[in-house]
């Protein structure tokens, strides 16, 4: 050390940040070019609030209000405004948002490293441990959380950044607290403070599970910096803790439930279990959770798990076991805090951060990113005990030392090619739903996504086959499964042009819920393409009665209303939904289109020239100029939009576009007997200026 700058601890750093690195980047380098799958796609490819166009107060404030469940209230605006930029950047290229996440996966570990590092430096380690200890054991530490494979949930699966992102903010703040308490002077100590409350802010940000932050805290302060010797000592930090616990649940409270504390209740109406069901389920799923942190081979892995709901305690019979465990673990890791207070850590650590997601709260029973961020300091009680038996046998026994090093040498590298073949699994929604219904043959929601995907290939009657396949398993029926059921099966026979067995799927999933608003909006889709305009009338209007905000909506009822010859009344719909969404190319030609049936040709041109200006040489726009023109007596004009057209597209694919859109449900038919002339006779003055100047060549 010179003057107070440790070059060893230094050096020792570069090359656990360059280790650590190389790792994590070797590892996960088959998942840059994995598929968008499942909530990616409502979240982010489909969710316009993140598309960045540039950079402004409105569309950060659009990025920060981006979630599509709750557009009204402020939910993980930094993880979707990083979605933002990405979009900004990279558009629905999927690289750009796996090397986002890949990195900041590295930046949590490497935060995790410097963690540990300074754990060792607290009253309670300095003095157990040797300096010789903080590196290695930090090091082996965060290298064995990085590898295991049940972090790719986390890390591959393109959304889950939210989780991510909250795990980096949050170790980072763990880190500046440590700092903060280890500081010698107020100035390093504020700093360090305000930067651990920015960092919860971030974490809070990013998903919600970082309401935990303060009693994380509270969980370092007691563990690894006091002395619980004095009674005093003792009842202060009693008081502390419950002290933070109600502060937790107040801010949670406010913020998540809308300051009603029992509203989350509400959730079990749409659930296949019951609230103490949930509870006695849980404690197995946490068991099963550590059981693949310590065991982590790739075909324990899934998105996707059969769970046997508990509805006793002996039902099944590894509930009350179970219980117990847990029970057993989390009480064991207080009578532990004084003399081994690095397992006591990673237990309740553990613990702690299940409590949201592995509770009370409705959400689905198992995924694997939960263990994210709880499994963080799983690893530090493992790696100090090999550090341990490295020393002891370094000195006794070389030849065993040299066992126990090549053992956790092959360990990482059989751990992280875990990983590697982990993430194939995630490389298209095919292979991932594919792999899924291997491992959770009982569950619904993989051959029901499995079915979509073989519906958007046109294999229709497979992808029939494989939702019936789904909905036969042998596991409980939930209405919201039958709801999915009955919706999909009637989105797949719309695509089969069946629009009678259509209607029928439909109306089973509109009478198991009537206020869903993608079974409606099927519907709707159905009775438009089978010209059943009353019908649909009928539920555009209840969907517009819902006020969704969704410009669709309003679209959709003007554009019906022209189809009913209604055409006044189409056009304040179609205004409103422009309004909503002002580059609707579908908008403008049919605001167009609706002028234009009224005989106010001005006011149609310049809509169509609208949406000219935003897709330039547009074959329907093109059509629609020409035909507004020459009913506006403009034959100059609509020969120019005619040449323009001709020259893009050519006379046969033109007369093929016009019977086309004539047969197509969703346009409105142009004027085939006016404008096939006006094109013919184009098509005949082309080919003799073209005959003429072949002529004048040849002489």
């Amino acid at each position: 050390m010179i003057n107070g700058y440790n070059y060893q601890s230094s050096r020792n750093n570069y090359i656990a940040f360059t280790l650590l690195f190389f790792l994590v980047l070797t590892i996960y380098s088959n998942s840059f070019k994995s598929s968008w799958h499942f909530d990616d796609k409502p979240n982010i490819v489909n969710n316009s609030r993140v598309h960045f166009k540039n950079f402004n107060y409105k569309s950060i404030f659009n990025a920060f209000y981006a979630n599509p469940s709750n557009r009204s209230r402020l939910s993980r605006p930094v993880a979707y405004l990083t979605f933002s930029l990405n979009w900004f950047f990279n558009k629905d290229d999927v690289t750009g948002y796996h090397l986002v996440n890949v990195a900041i996966h590295f930046i949590t570990a490497f935060f995790l490293y410097l963690s540990i590092i300074n754990l060792f430096k607290t009253p309670s380690l300095r003095e157990k441990y040797s300096s010789e200890d903080e590196h290695f054991t930090a090091f082996l530490t965060a290298a064995m959380w990085a590898a295991n494979p049940i972090q790719t949930q986390a890390v591959t699966y393109i959304v889950q950044r939210m989780t991510v992102l909250a795990a980096m903010f949050y170790i980072l703040g763990i880190y500046l607290y440590i700092k903060a308490r280890l500081s010698k002077t107020s100035r390093n100590r504020i700093q360090f403070l305000l930067g651990c409350i920015l960092s919860f802010i971030l974490a809070l940000g990013s998903k919600e599970n970082a309401a935990m932050f303060p009693l994380a805290l509270v969980l370092v302060e007691g563990i690894f910096f006091q002395d619980f010797t004095f009674k005093k000592t003792r009842s202060l930090f009693v008081g502390i803790t419950l002290a933070t616990v109600v502060l937790v649940i107040l801010m949670s409270t406010l913020f998540f439930l809308k300051g009603d504390a029992l509203s989350f209740l509400k959730g079990y109406a749409y659930r296949p279990f019951s609230f103490t069901e949930r509870l006695m389920t849980e404690p197995r799923i946490v068991i099963n959770y550590l059981s693949q942190i310590f065991y982590p081979t790739p075909h324990r892995l899934s998105i996707q798990h059969d769970v046997i709901i508990s509805t006793g305690l002996l039902k099944p019979w590894t509930t009350l076991p179970a219980i117990l465990a847990v029970f057993l673990l989390v009480g064991s890791s207080f009578f532990w805090v004084k003399k081994r207070p690095v397992i006591a850590f990673a237990i309740l650590f553990f613990f702690l951060h299940h409590i949201i997601e592995s509770t009370i709260i409705p959400l689905e029973l198992i995924f694997e990113h939960r263990n994210y961020l709880p499994s963080l300091f799983l690893f530090f009680p493992v790696s100090v005990g090999i550090k341990g038996l490295i020393d002891y046998y370094r000195k006794k026994k070389f030849s065993m030392y040299i066992v126990i090093v090549s053992f956790i040498t092959l360990l990482l590298v059989g751990v992280g090619n875990s990983t590697y073949i982990r993430n194939m699994a995630w490389t298209t929604e095919k292979s991932l739903w594919e792999d899924a219904t291997n491992k959770a043959p009982k569950s619904t929601r993989p051959y029901y996504r499995l079915a979509g995907i073989y519906s958007d290939m046109g294999q229709l009657d497979k992808s029939i086959a494989l939702l019936r396949k789904g909905f036969s398993s042998k596991h409980q029926k939930p209405l919201q499964a039958k709801l999915l059921f009955y919706n999909n099966m009637g989105n797949i026979y719309r695509k089969k042009h069946e629009y009678e067995n259509a209607i029928k799927y439909l109306k089973q999933a509109l009478d198991i819920a009537p206020n869903n608003r993608i079974a409606r909006e099927n519907m709707l889709l159905v009775l438009i393409e089978s010209k059943k305009w009353d019908l649909a009338l009928k539920h555009v209007d209840i969907l517009l009665e819902k006020r969704y905000f969704n410009h669709t909506h309003p679209y959709l009822k003007g554009f019906i209303l022209i189809r009913k010859q209604r055409v006044a009344e189409a056009i304040p719909y179609l205004r409103s939904a422009l309004k909503m969404s002002p580059n609707s190319k579908d908008t403008l030609i049919n605001i167009g289109v609706a002028f234009n049936l009224s005989g106010e040709y001005s006011k149609a041109k310049w809509f169509f020239r609208r949406a000219l200006t935003l897709y330039p040489n547009d074959a329907s726009i093109l059509l629609w100029l020409a035909e507004n023109s020459l009913k506006n007596g403009e034959g100059d004009e609509a020969d120019e939009y005619l040449e323009t057209l001709l020259s893009v597209f050519g006379g046969k694919r033109v007369q093929k576009i016009i019977e086309r859109q004539s047969k197509d449900s969703y346009t409105v038919s142009l004027s085939y007997e006016l404008l096939m002339p006006a094109i013919a006779e184009k098509i005949k003055k082309v080919s003799i200026k073209f005959d003429r100047m072949t002529s004048s060549l040849k002489k």
